[in-house]
């Protein structure tokens, strides 16, 4: 297999070995030039085996710490400890008798840090090049990771943030931002989709510290799906967030996101109607989905119920609004 990555200096490395030392100084003693074609070359590498950089025994990405036997036979620290548990003494791949134990592989750690890939997601914006050992970790918190459109027959793919546009400017969906964490809102729901982008200010700091931290801090969109039933209006929310799946396949299909709660609430008084006075409030768990295999069922969703019998005449009857507050 034929990989490209990048190279990427740790100018903070110890080197341990002392021909590692020797190495160095020589590099600082190098003719300038030389130095100049060293690095134009690293920033352009091509590895034509990536198992090089795999642990012999699990197949692992290898990653710190690295461990070695007498030939040179590296393998990486949980395999090490299982090799070692067994008590043969001798080398996964050579079969040599590793007297002492297998030793640290400095250099090996130090390649292995410096190798950087792209992040899969570099097409939605991602410009952070993870260790090539880190890249699958990256990969399940990055922001930009891709959500689905839940239009019908529209295929389009994108981060948060993009998903937030299209909605706006394709398909004309109530759009809501600037909604915090933990304090409640008023909004005026459409029947359909409406959408709100939420971030939380639990996390961020105050005044201009708050304004750095805030751009680093992940917003959470939101859809709210209003449905007209035969006596009633029925509001669903949901959390679409990039990661469900992987959360998910990591969980053996049990969706381990952090939990979410949503506070709704709708009141309404006076004798615009047959009713002259109507409140209701309700607290629940909000389901997270990619939107990758569609809407969820909605059998799987709270559903708020809002009786047809508390709109009164003159009131808009393709619209409601309602407070609401997501908790944590």
């Amino acid at each position: 297999m034929v990989s490209t990555f990048s190279f990427e200096e740790d100018e903070d490395s110890d080197s341990v070995e002392e021909d590692e030392d020797l190495g160095a100084a020589d590099s600082l003693h190098a003719p300038p030039d030389v130095r100049a074609r060293t690095s134009t070359a690293v920033a352009n590498v091509t590895v034509g085996d990536a198992d090089a950089l795999e642990c012999g025994v699990c197949f692992l990405a290898l990653r710190p710490p690295i461990f070695q036997c007498e030939v040179g036979h590296v393998v990486c620290s949980a395999c090490r400890d299982k090799l070692e548990a067994t008590g043969n003494g001798n080398c996964h791949v050579c079969r040599a008798a590793t007297r002492g134990g297998y030793r640290r592989c400095y250099a090996m750690e130090r390649l292995v840090d410096c190798i950087r890939v792209p992040c899969p997601y570099a097409a939605h914006g991602c410009d952070a090049t993870p260790p090539y050992h880190g890249q699958e970790s990256h990969r399940q918190v990055c922001p930009h990771a891709p959500c689905h459109c839940p239009g019908d027959s529209c295929g389009f793919i994108g981060s948060e943030t993009a998903l937030m546009d299209h909605f706006a400017g394709a398909h004309k969906w109530p759009c809501t931002t600037k909604v915090r964490a933990g304090e409640a809102f008023s909004i005026r729901l459409r029947d359909g989709f409406n959408f709100f982008l939420l971030a939380d200010h639990d996390r961020c700091g105050d005044g201009e510290q708050a304004a750095v931290t805030c751009c680093s801090v992940p917003c959470r969109l939101f859809l709210l799906n209003v449905m007209k039933e035969r006596l009633s209006r029925a509001i669903s929310v949901i959390c679409i967030h990039p990661h469900t799946s992987s959360a998910a396949a990591a969980n053996n299909g049990d969706q381990q996101l952090p939990l979410t709660q949503c506070e709704l609430v709708f009141s309404c008084y006076g004798d615009r109607s047959s009713c002259r006075s109507h409140y209701q409030s309700s607290v629940f768990r909000v389901v997270c989905t990619d939107l990758s295999s569609g809407l969820p069922n909605p059998e799987n969703c709270f559903q708020f119920f809002v009786p047809n019998t508390v709109f009164g005449v003159g009131d808009d009857k393709n619209s409601i609004q309602i407070k609401a507050r997501i908790i944590n």
